[in-house]
């Protein structure tokens, strides 16, 4: 890391120093006998020059540098060569730089002159480390396991026509559950006719591969276990007339059905919101047919949830930058 900081600081010091010198002049001059010629350029407090003469034959009479806000000037006799001089600028204002031919031939003289800009102090902030953690965070998760109950309650019996609506002409099924503490969920089947039982027997004995791999052939049991959608449903008119519907078990008196009542579908779930609250299951039917009698087929299918409890371990990793404040020299913007 440190290694990686040292190379950022030389690169941005390559950089600054790419763009710090400014050429304002760089020229061969021929100056006339017996005369001077002035270049004249605004600088500022901070700046650098660096000035380079080199006469071509001979020597220059005179160079002298005239300073803003001060009498005095920097003079130079007889000049040879001058190689990269350095200048350092006191003032604001405008420098005059007069070259001076006190020969009686002309002189061929080449000047550079070049400005060193100013820098400046600058509060910054830098990357100083980056810290590498890691921690373990601990998820509790279940699974649930679904173990069904191997016997199937079944229920077979004859509706008696109803004779009267206002009677009490009610059946009603009790089924206890496996218990109130226990996560678990039922599956129930109900038949109107022989027509229901038969094509209900007709799917156990011949039933998908599927269902075989899982090791059952009970259709109301592959349906609990979520092998299959569908079963057989009741189709005959005389099932349109009887209705059935699970009632609250927490009544002491069963409420009797009426027309206005939703029936219950053919072949549904109870869901564990219901089979875990309550310790048994009541399914209330009758027969609205004056005339007929009803065969009802019955099957209940209980499913508990063994929920197992585990620990998932996730590794989080966490990288956290270390900054500091550092003053470093920049290069002064330049003024219009």
């Amino acid at each position: 890391m440190k290694v990686l900081l040292s190379a950022i600081f030389v690169l941005l010091f390559l950089c600054v120093s790419a763009q710090d010198k400014i050429e304002l002049s760089n020229q061969l001059e021929v100056i006339p006998p017996l005369k001077t010629i002035n270049k004249a350029f605004d600088l500022k407090k901070g700046e650098v020059i660096l000035l380079s003469v080199t006469p071509m034959r001979g020597k220059l009479s005179k160079i002298t540098v005239e300073t803003p806000g001060t009498i005095f000037s920097q003079i130079t006799r007889k000049v040879t060569m001058i190689d990269r001089q350095s200048i350092p600028i006191t003032n604001d204002g405008t420098y005059v730089f007069k070259f001076r031919n006190g020969s009686f031939a002309k002189k061929e003289v080449n000047i550079k002159i070049t400005k060193k800009r100013r820098t400046i102090d600058k509060d910054t902030t830098i990357l100083d480390d980056m810290i590498f953690s890691s921690f373990i965070d601990t998820v509790k998760k279940y699974k649930d396991d679904t173990l069904p109950v191997p016997d199937v309650s079944e229920f077979e019996f004859t509706l008696s026509p109803s004779f009267s609506y206002g009677t009490d002409g009610d059946s009603t099924i009790r089924e206890p559950l496996i218990d109130n503490t226990t996560y678990q969920y039922a599956a129930y089947w109900v038949g109107i006719g022989s027509q229901a039982i038969d094509d209900y027997n007709a799917l156990k004995n011949s039933p998908p591969p599927s269902w075989l791999i899982a090791g059952v052939n009970e259709p109301i049991m592959a349906y609990g276990l979520g092998l299959t959608k569908a079963l057989p449903m009741s189709y005959s008119s005389i099932a349109r007339q009887v209705m059935f519907k699970f009632m609250d078990p927490r009544t002491e008196k069963v409420p009797r059905l009426t027309r206005k009542d939703k029936r219950a579908n053919f072949f549904d779930i109870i869901p564990v919101g219901s089979a875990s609250k309550y310790d048994e299951l009541v399914l209330s039917l009758r027969n609205f047919n004056t005339t007929s009698s009803v065969p009802v087929y019955i099957k209940i299918v209980k499913f508990k949830i063994d929920r197992q409890y585990y620990n998932q371990y996730i590794i989080r990793e966490r990288v956290q930058e270390v900054f500091k404040e550092k003053t470093v020299k920049v290069l002064a913007p330049e003024e219009e």
